[in-house]
């Protein structure tokens, strides 16, 4: 009269094992990332103040200025401000960079999700600047000495324009960077020709343990 435990006692064994067996779901959802769109700054028409330390992320050779008070040029992707670089801020800091390391720094790595960019030529500061087009190269550089880059175009149509926002997961393979460098070239393939403009830069850090 009890010949029909074991059998139940099996089906249960074998359906434990299927539903084990089935694999678990993976987190597909896209990385939080922060970001730094230099609008806590004070509004300048002067790119004259180096960024420097800000949200963990040292902003080598890159100033921040207003471009919403200039009558024609490169207009903010949000807020007033945009991050600079020009021939003058590498002569005195060195290749634009995004860096990971630096004094005090409690950031041991991130991943860049994107950013919106734009070129201005050289002209001087002040209420009129001219949009440029330009090439831009970003290089990713790894802790082991590995690299990455992408290459893209800025090709403005007229003397006030927007700025071009990178696509979403353009960048996904830049995780786990120590470094991200910038490189701009205007006309004739000169860096010295263009100003290279960055804002709402995201990206997602990875604090030291």
């Amino acid at each position: 009269m009890f010949s029909s435990a074991p059998r139940a006692i099996g089906s249960l064994l074998l359906l434990f094992q299927l539903v084990s067996s089935v694999p678990t779901p993976q987190n597909t959802a896209p990385p939080v990332c922060d970001t730094a769109n230099f609008d806590s700054f004070p509004t300048s028409l002067l790119n004259v103040n180096y960024i420097g330390n800000y949200k963990n992320i040292y902003w080598r050779a890159m100033t921040v200025g207003s471009s919403t008070l200039q009558v024609t040029g490169v207009q903010a992707h949000s807020g007033n401000n945009v991050a600079a670089w020009s021939f003058n801020s590498i002569l005195s800091q060195g290749i634009p960079a995004m860096l990971a390391d630096y004094q005090d720094s409690e950031t041991e790595s991130f991943d860049l999700c994107g950013f919106a960019y734009g070129c201005a030529l050289p002209t001087g500061q002040g209420t009129i600047a001219i949009p440029s087009k330009c090439t831009l190269t970003v290089t990713g550089h790894f802790a082991d000495g590995q690299t990455i880059n992408k290459v893209f175009k800025y090709t403005p149509k007229g003397l006030r324009e927007k700025m071009v926002k990178t696509p979403d997961g353009f960048f996904s393979e830049f995780k786990g960077l120590k470094k991200v460098t910038f490189e701009t070239r205007g006309l004739l393939g000169i860096p010295a020709t263009a100003v290279g403009l960055i804002d709402d830069v995201s990206y997602s850090v990875k604090l030291k343990a």
